[in-house]
């Protein structure tokens, strides 16, 4: 018997194509210096929730979970760029985590584990993943998890989330959003 179906989601924050394309600037900046894979425009985001694979009728439970939340719209500063060694990720994260965004992420995750989803269990860091396959050791600063002083900030107004799907093609992971629902 062959497995069932299932799709591949997570709830995210979703930058507007003004953002999108600030974040794929110095994605191609940070590329001269880390080599890698560039993250294509359309999948920038920064992870709320992942869930991961989910049997399709089960959508209508993520959808609900999502409705319930609510949020006021917040300022994300992404201020901080840094490479994880361990998985060659260059990233843009924020030194400081607004508190509606820590309200959020923790609201989102309680309705998603009441609705009897299994989600990860790590300290959320927001951040949005620049580049894949980064040669992280080349970073120019001392320690790849600080600030990189050269950084212009990016000011990301937030005034909604997204739960998105994900599927694999020849050009790498595709990334489309299937419910949004505003902040306050």
């Amino acid at each position: 018997m062959a497995d069932a179906p299932t799709l591949r989601v997570f709830f995210a924050l979703w930058p507007n194509a003004d953002i999108a394309a600030r974040l794929h600037a110095i994605a191609q900046q940070q590329h001269t210096q880390l080599s890698g894979r560039v993250s294509r425009l359309d999948t920038l985001h920064a992870t709320l929730v992942f869930i991961g694979n989910v049997a399709p009728e089960r959508l209508p439970d993520l959808l609900a979970a999502a409705e319930a939340v609510e949020a006021p719209a917040f300022q994300l500063v992404l201020d901080q760029a840094g490479c994880w060694r361990h998985n060659h990720i260059a990233y843009l994260g924020a030194k400081q985590v607004p508190t509606a965004l820590q309200r959020l992420q923790l609201a989102l995750a309680e309705r998603v584990r009441a609705a009897g989803f299994t989600i990860e269990t790590r300290a959320y860091f927001p951040h949005v993943t620049l580049l894949r396959k980064a040669a992280c050791g080349e970073m120019i600063f001392a320690d790849p998890e600080t600030e990189n002083p050269a950084l212009n900030p990016v000011i990301w107004p937030v005034r909604d989330f997204v739960l998105v799907k994900s599927s694999m093609g020849a050009n790498g992971s595709r990334y489309e959003p299937i419910g949004r629902w505003p902040l306050q």
